[in-house]
């Protein structure tokens, strides 16, 4: 019987948990008006469930949290790769306002769980080395190293910060959906400005010019309007299913494998570099790439900015 319902469409689907609310989330930052239009809120079902379930697949998929303290720096090859130096990795953490925030809002907690992004970089420069037993000043390296060191997300708990980071995940897919509309309205302004144009030269046209040139105008009056119908609340869904339903073609993990050695230098399998180290970058986040990974640490504190201020004054006179 439950087959037979089913077949027949009768069996209805159960709701994900939180659909509803992320629906209003969804529109809310799109266009609070397209509550409005017929068929709200199912019309968004399918495509809020699939950006909310990979949204929350994705952010499951961040690996970490790797512990983030001096011990770390010493005996994990990944950790040490991230860093400059080993003091880098206190300011890496207390400059980001995400985390000053946090810190001002608990301030009795010693444990946070974050988000930690950086720029990955590549470089080709001439270093030292040692051959044997002589050291040679010109060889050529392929250095690896990483800057913009951001904390985001952070909480006192690895599952309150992946259910964090599966909202920025789903805030930016819709904030896909919100551009994709707002290229439609820029090109229909491009299209009245090329009009206003295409009429001002009819205007002045002669009796050779004024036929070809009054079927350009007609051919942008067609343009015109069916880009002001596209605009319609109406036709908004096709936009939330064109980005939702394929959310892995604009924001993803890629893995990146590579072996390098305790100055960050690149090297090919063995070569005494040990294990590879891996690397997930989060593409399509923004115009940059992000290395991501989930980081913990358990005596954490933050500096008063005046203090972080001073001892960098301090460090730039010596």
């Amino acid at each position: 019987m439950g087959y037979l319902r089913n077949l027949l469409g009768l069996e209805r689907q159960k709701e994900l948990p939180g659909l509803a609310s992320a629906i209003e989330r969804a529109v809310n930052r799109v266009e609070p008006h397209l509550k409005q239009i017929g068929g709200y809120p199912k019309a968004f079902h399918k495509p809020v469930t699939s950006a909310l379930e990979y949204s929350r697949s994705l952010a499951a998929l961040i690996p970490g949290p790797v512990e983030i303290n001096r011990a770390a720096y010493a005996q994990i090859p990944f950790v040490h790769a991230l860093f400059p130096s080993v003091d880098f990795i206190h300011e890496g953490l207390c400059s980001s306002l995400a985390m000053r925030n946090f810190h001002v809002q608990n301030p009795a907690s010693r444990e946070v769980y974050a988000l930690m992004g950086m720029r990955r970089w590549e470089k080709n420069t001439v270093g030292m080395e040692l051959h044997g037993q002589v050291l040679r000043r010109d060889v050529l390296q392929h250095i690896v190293y990483f800057t913009n060191h951001t904390l985001e997300n952070p909480s006192t708990s690895i599952e309150e910060t992946r259910e964090l980071i599966s909202w920025s995940i789903f805030d930016k897919l819709i904030d896909l959906v919100a551009k994709r509309i707002e290229a439609r309205k820029h090109e229909k302004s491009d299209l009245l400005r090329q009009n206003d144009l295409l009429m001002a030269r009819l205007h002045e046209a002669n009796e050779q010019t004024r036929p070809a040139l009054a079927e350009e105008v007609a051919n942008m009056l067609t343009k015109i309007q069916e880009h002001v119908a596209l605009l319609e609340f109406r036709y908004y869904v096709h936009d939330f299913e064109a980005v939702l339903l394929n959310p892995d073609q604009h924001l993803r993990l890629e893995r990146t494998s590579m072996y390098l050695d305790d100055m960050g230098v690149r090297r090919e399998p063995g070569e005494g570099a040990g294990k590879p180290v891996e690397f997930d970058d989060l593409i399509g986040f923004d115009r940059r790439q992000w290395t991501v990974t989930l980081v913990h640490c358990s005596d954490f504190h933050v500096e008063p900015y005046a203090d972080m201020l001073d001892a960098a004054y301090r460090r730039l006179s010596i």
